[in-house]
């Protein structure tokens, strides 16, 4: 009787055991937790990644970063960010220093994060100093994100940003198609409606020379977003008005987008390119 009576005891702790487990994975995060303890920083954060990402709106989002880190000066990964996008290379060298001088208290997956984020800081410094060593830099950058951002993409289903950059590097590592399988694997029927990730989808199938599926992604961008004052339609239909070489067609959305937010990359690049070629 007792030995029955300490088995019967030993299967519910095995089931309890297995139980826990399985509850613990059905309870794990689908989004990275970033080290601050504020509410408004993560706001002001997750705000200029959309600002960013799916607006095209670079000078907001510097705003947005800088009020992030009125509420959490110490917010590394939100500091990486505005690194990556202040245009004032005093600044940015100064907050380089700062990153790598603090990064060894980060740990984790939000270390993932932010040394990729140093890494490409670092890139865009050497290119402003026409460094011989900027093209092996951003390589590193490159090599670094394929194998963090992939760790957080597949970790995290809800992460959207990430999973964006992560196929934005896919894209410059290995090329449109397989940018373009891994955006479909990767993300549900809703992320695929997320305003970057249709018009990267765009972009990319446009470079695989299928111009009017591009457009056709490009259009439901432009609808998604109609009513706003955005340039990342704009920016996207001259990207692939520009793969067309229709650069007349191209210069008109991409002096708008440029007009709604001179400091949009996508539209500023472009132009120089289309005005180039329209010379």
């Amino acid at each position: 009787m007792k030995q029955t009576l300490f088995w019967i005891l030993v299967l519910l702790f095995l089931y309890s055991c297995e139980n826990s487990s399985s509850n613990s994975k059905s309870i794990s995060p689908s989004l990275v937790v970033f080290s601050t303890n504020s509410d408004s920083t993560l706001h002001y954060y997750n705000m200029g990644w959309h600002q960013i990402m799916d607006l095209g709106d670079y000078s907001a989002a510097e705003i947005s970063y800088r009020e992030a880190l009125e509420f959490d000066e110490d917010f590394l990964v939100g500091k990486s960010v505005l690194a990556r996008l202040t245009t004032d290379h005093d600044e940015r060298m100064q907050l380089y220093d700062e990153l790598e001088n603090k990064k060894s208290i980060i740990k984790g997956d939000e270390r993932l994060i932010l040394d990729v984020y140093i890494a490409l800081t670092k890139y865009t410094n050497l290119r402003d100093q026409k460094s011989d060593d900027t093209e092996k830099a951003l390589d590193d950058a490159f090599q670094m994100g394929f194998k963090n951002f992939g760790q957080i993409a597949h970790k995290y289903p809800d992460e959207i940003y990430l999973k964006s950059e992560y196929i934005e590097v896919v894209h410059s590592l290995h090329g449109a198609q397989a940018a373009l399988d891994t955006l479909i694997n990767l993300t549900d029927d809703t992320q695929k409606l997320n305003p970057f990730v249709l018009g990267y989808r765009a972009i990319m199938t446009a470079e695989t020379g299928d111009y009017d599926e591009a457009l056709q992604f490009a259009l439901r961008l432009s609808t998604l977003l109609e009513g706003q004052e955005v340039a990342r339609p704009d920016a996207i239909l001259a990207d692939i008005y520009f793969k067309m070489e229709n650069y007349t067609e191209a210069k008109i959305h991409a002096d708008k987008a440029h007009d709604i937010d001179p400091r949009n990359l996508d539209a500023s690049r472009l132009k120089e390119k289309i005005d180039a070629k329209l010379e």
